[in-house]
């Protein structure tokens, strides 16, 4: 295992059993067997662990999911696994990078969604708008949802795509029919 991945790898351990502000560079050398200069030649931070973690993380059977709440479900299943990882980073400097990692996986299936079914009434500019603020709605409600279990639930996420999704749709169409009159 190269020494970066195995900082990432130790770090998520030790989130697992420790609150992050208890974590330390030396916890983490200690743990993986690496030299603190090691540690600073691949990171400049715990954070900075943090974030690279996340951007390199897939989500496992994503590819699997048929429609957006087989993909909210998916996503929930990965959080379940890595709950106090995503937790814990939610709640620090790192927090962005949880909900860019649940944008970035969101985006990608929900593109392939759109894609499949209105590829030939929607132009490609449009599929990516759609694309992009329905991943965006849904990375901040499964955050939310993460840190706040309460707050929100699986069928609350689930009619809040719905409702994006439909209203979006609704509006596109509308204004592609308004600029073909436009034209006549």
């Amino acid at each position: 295992m190269k020494k970066e991945e195995l900082i990432k790898q130790t770090l998520k351990e030790l989130i697992e059993t420790l609150p992050l502000n208890e974590i330390t560079v030396q916890k983490i050398c200690k743990e993986s067997g690496i030299k603190r200069q090691t540690f600073y030649y691949h990171f400049t931070s715990i954070y900075d662990v943090l974030i690279a973690y996340f951007l390199s993380e897939r989500i496992e059977n994503i590819e699997s999911a048929s429609n957006w709440s087989a993909l909210v479900h998916v996503v929930l299943a990965y959080a379940g696994k890595n709950r106090q990882l995503i937790l814990k980073t939610l709640k620090s400097d790192a927090a962005d990078a949880v909900e860019s990692f649940f944008y970035n996986n969101l985006y990608k299936k929900g593109r392939q969604f759109i894609v499949e079914k209105y590829q030939t009434s929607l132009d490609k500019n449009d599929i990516n708008e759609v694309a992009k603020l329905i991943s965006d709605s849904l990375a901040r409600e499964i955050s939310r949802l993460l840190i706040n279990p309460q707050e929100l639930s699986i069928s609350a996420i689930e009619e809040n795509i719905s409702k994006t999704f439909d209203g979006m749709m609704d509006l596109i169409c509308e204004n592609k029919k308004n600029k073909g009159r436009k034209k006549v």
